[in-house]
């Protein structure tokens, strides 16, 4: 949408979207998982939390440190959810071709100078992550961090490689002790973001069988010791993202819907915005007849 403020005129065009999705119930908690594509090339993934909270008994008077009294004689326990999405991203590749790498990008503000006479100057500073082990990073929402990737020879129409930028939601990492026994087989928890080089008999974060693991040579934090290069590769992101949730009154006894996720977003992918022949929208003024009915607009 944009009105020109000189003359008045606005021009309008309705975003759609397509999207798929599933639900599963899982103990006491339902998660919706929703994949929504859209028009602009942009793909969001949106989990919704919903469900029956875990609940604890109270004596009367009684209350926990740990959770909150949500009802007479009932609280709940602080908690988190986390989700790993396994993106294997091919971005501008044919079948076959491993010509991906990934960039990160932090926002840092310039140092004063003349450069910087007004001490407003800010500017996107990007790094390659040249191997797995150089991208077990974390979401930094101070300096508005997210991450590229792009394909290390096709170029747009100005010249800079194309790519789609991963960019975070809310998110959260595990509060727990470097020794919560969790984290002996979650430990792929640690980071919010895992870059690994493709390989078929790496699909699960915590290995083929996680209520065994660690096992040897299973899970993320194994798989990155090879250290493998993350330059014209077959790259896999494993983004990590979940919620902290402190129980509220509102969420019993139907808990409403939690959201989190992320977006998939093209950045320089296309040479414009794809989205720009949508035909426009109606909005011309509604036409009153005599009687005072007002009748839609036909375009």
């Amino acid at each position: 949408k944009h009105q020109d403020w000189r003359t008045g005129v606005a021009e309008v065009r309705r975003s759609r979207r397509l999207s798929v999705s599933f639900c599963c119930t899982v103990a006491n908690y339902e998660y919706g998982f929703f994949w929504h594509f859209y028009q602009d090339g942009s793909i969001e993934a949106e989990v919704k939390l919903t469900g029956i909270l875990s609940v604890g008994a109270l004596r009367p008077g009684e209350t926990r440190k740990h959770g909150t009294v949500i009802a007479p004689g009932l609280y709940a326990p602080v908690h988190q959810h986390f989700f790993v999405a396994r993106l294997n991203m091919a971005v501008d590749c044919e079948p076959g071709e491993a010509l991906n790498q990934v960039i990160e990008v932090n926002v840092k503000v310039e140092e004063a100078g003349p450069e910087n006479i007004h001490n407003n100057g800010f500017y996107a500073e990007e790094t390659l992550l040249h191997s797995e082990l150089l991208a077990m990073r974390d979401c930094n929402y101070l300096l508005a961090r997210h991450w590229i990737v792009r394909n290390t020879r096709i170029l747009n129409r100005t010249g800079q490689l194309t790519g789609y930028k991963l960019v975070p939601g809310p998110n959260c990492l595990p509060l727990a002790g470097p020794n919560a026994k969790f984290l002996r087989r979650a430990s792929f928890l640690k980071h919010n973001l895992w870059v690994t080089q493709y390989s078929r008999d790496e699909q699960f974060p915590a290995g083929e069988f996680p209520n065994q693991n660690p096992r040897v040579g299973e899970g993320l934090p194994t798989w990155v010791k090879q250290d493998r290069k993350l330059e014209e590769a077959d790259i896999v992101l494993w983004y990590v993202f979940g919620v902290t949730h402190v129980p509220r009154l509102e969420d019993w006894p139907v808990m409403p819907v939690e959201r989190t996720g992320f977006k998939l977003m093209p950045h320089g992918f296309f040479n414009c915005n794809p989205a720009i022949d949508v035909p426009p929208s109606c909005h011309k003024p509604d036409v009153k007849e005599g009687n005072g009915i007002k009748l839609p607009c036909k375009l």
